[in-house]
């Protein structure tokens, strides 16, 4: 991320200093180094990442457990980071690393929970937003860089991710696309960075509703991030750090604006759609109640930490992706609702600015 080193270089130094402290707490350590039953390729076919990022990841659970480790006689970290990841990656526990490890069933979905939770702990530290006006600049600088549309430091939506809900609420669960799904609302950058990450909650909601309640919209209406645009899709409302697409766009300069507005945020789409590649758990993860979502959501955070981390130590993305659907469905009627003028006035007046005369390669012909 344009706006993160400060961040990584604390953290990883954070983990060097607790290496001599670890060492004399005697915390409880493998028997055997699992990850070097695997060349590399071999490593990255079954955990989709690389051994500097997977052993990174593992340091930063053992940081993070220490006390917990103090008081059990359980796996070591390695084991329990080894079949979080198998989980994460695959969406069902391979018998391979089953009989590597040797653990119980219930311990495995015990572990799961455990390292589920202190991954999603780390958001604070691994998905940031641009803290201060140089570093919203860089982001905005970028992504005018690659559609022309100034001002802007992210790129909203939400992801879905599917569920077996109860016979009695599946209507609550159920998506713009007849899917019963949770979803979580995230924002990245123009590389593909999480920049937030949301609670989840039931597929049936609407993306303007979440974001209204959430963390991120309260924080820009109390002035956190400055006066910058989140570039939105149509199931959000233009608004004072909302910019949506025009609908309709009868002039032909809308339309330019419209597909730079599209472009850039196919990049979120692929983002999301190369999360769920590589953490296979978020295909489905089964059985769900209403009320009971956080351990779905913290699973959820666990592999967008996971998928910036393996951004930052440039870990290869995974071939025949599939971009995913984005919501809501094209046929979805987005509820109307006002849009105040002066958002408006300022979206025409990017529209002027930058989007008033051809480029020549925009697609939109004068």
């Amino acid at each position: 991320m344009a706006f993160a080193p400060a961040v990584w270089l604390a953290a990883q130094a954070e983990l060097y200093e607790d290496d001599e402290e670890a060492e004399a707490n005697n915390f409880p350590e493998p028997q055997k180094n699992y990850l070097g039953d695997y060349d590399d390729d071999s490593l990255f076919e079954r955990f989709h990442l690389t051994r500097p990022c997977i052993s990174f990841i593992t340091d930063c659970v053992r940081l993070r457990m220490k006390a917990t480790l103090q008081q059990m006689n359980g796996p070591s970290v390695d084991e329990m980071v080894i079949v979080a990841l198998d989980y994460y990656v695959n969406g069902i526990l391979s018998t391979k690393v089953v009989d590597m490890i040797q653990m119980e069933q219930m311990e495995i979905h015990e572990v799961i929970n455990n390292v589920s939770k202190v991954l999603s702990g780390m958001v604070r530290e691994f998905i940031t937003f641009p803290a201060n006006g140089e570093e919203r600049a860089n982001v905005a600088h970028e992504i005018k860089k690659i559609c022309g549309i100034p001002t802007s430091m992210g790129l909203v939506g939400c992801m879905h991710i599917k569920v077996r809900p109860p016979q009695h609420d599946k209507d609550a669960f159920r998506n713009t696309m007849d899917n019963h799904t949770v979803m979580t609302q995230v924002i990245c950058d123009c590389e593909g960075n999480f920049m937030s990450v949301e609670n989840c909650c039931v597929g049936s909601t609407p993306e303007q509703t979440i974001w209204d309640m959430s963390d991120i919209s309260q924080q820009l209406k109390h002035g956190a991030h400055g006066t910058h645009w989140i570039i939105a899709g149509k199931g959000y409302a233009l608004s004072r750090h909302l910019l949506t697409a025009v609908s309709p766009a009868k002039e032909k300069a809308d339309r330019r604006f419209n597909a730079a507005h599209g472009m850039i945020h196919s990049v979120l789409q692929r983002t999301i759609t190369l999360v769920k590649r590589r953490f296979r758990c978020l295909a489905n993860l089964g059985h769900v109640q209403q009320n009971s979502l956080d351990k779905k959501a913290e699973i959820i955070k666990a592999c967008c930490v996971l998928h910036n981390i393996a951004k930052k130590f440039s870990v290869p993305a995974l071939n025949d992706t599939v971009l995913e659907t984005m919501h809501p469905a094209e046929n979805h009627q987005v509820p109307v609702v006002e849009v105040p003028s002066y958002a408006e006035k300022s979206r025409a007046a990017i529209i002027g600015i930058y989007f008033s005369h051809s480029s020549g390669n925009d697609g939109v012909s004068d």
